[in-house]
């Protein structure tokens, strides 16, 4: 990948090099960011486990779809154990190396600046959509999904349109 760039990253006595790309987990098979990207579907989860427990503890589910949901609740706390521990492995490998993540960010965060159309061409329809959508498809887009993983993992802004100018 030509854009791809990479942090020495120090785990124990080892250096090597890392990308973003080791923030997702076993979960996000060929999603756009990895799962804890997602805070509101997993306090929804969250919420539902919740709402099946109580159900299962009042006697609100029949009988004969007790051992059903009993088997769906364990599914989903699984699910949520797991994502808990794949942010809290992505927050370890960021803490552990958070100045040059920073500063990664903070490239990606210019990069993506200049190759924006500001606000005022877009407002005016100045903008050629073949030529933002060609931007988009030769290698922005990814830079856009890598500042938002970055950013969430920092505690920061992470929607990208903030970055947009005002005026060329």
């Amino acid at each position: 990948m030509a854009n791809a760039s990479y942090i020495i990253v120090k785990d124990g006595d080892k250096t090597r090099k890392a990308t973003y790309r080791e923030f997702y987990g076993p979960l996000d098979k060929g999603a756009a960011k990895p799962s804890f990207c997602y805070p509101t579907r997993k306090q929804d989860m969250k919420d539902e486990i919740d709402k099946m427990e109580r159900a299962l503890s009042t006697g609100y589910i029949q009988k004969e779809r007790e051992m059903e949901s009993k088997r769906k609740l364990k599914e989903k706390k699984a699910r949520l154990d797991q994502i808990n521990e794949q942010e809290t492995a992505a927050r370890k490998l960021f803490a552990g190396n958070k100045d040059k993540w920073m500063e990664r960010r903070d490239a990606l965060a210019e990069e993506i600046r200049e190759t924006m159309p500001s606000r005022d061409a877009v407002r005016k329809k100045i903008v050629n959509p073949f030529s933002v959508l060609k931007k988009e498809k030769g290698g922005l887009e990814e830079k856009k999904r890598e500042y938002i993983v970055l950013s969430r993992l920092a505690g920061e802004e992470s929607n990208v349109s903030y970055l947009q100018k005002d005026k060329d």
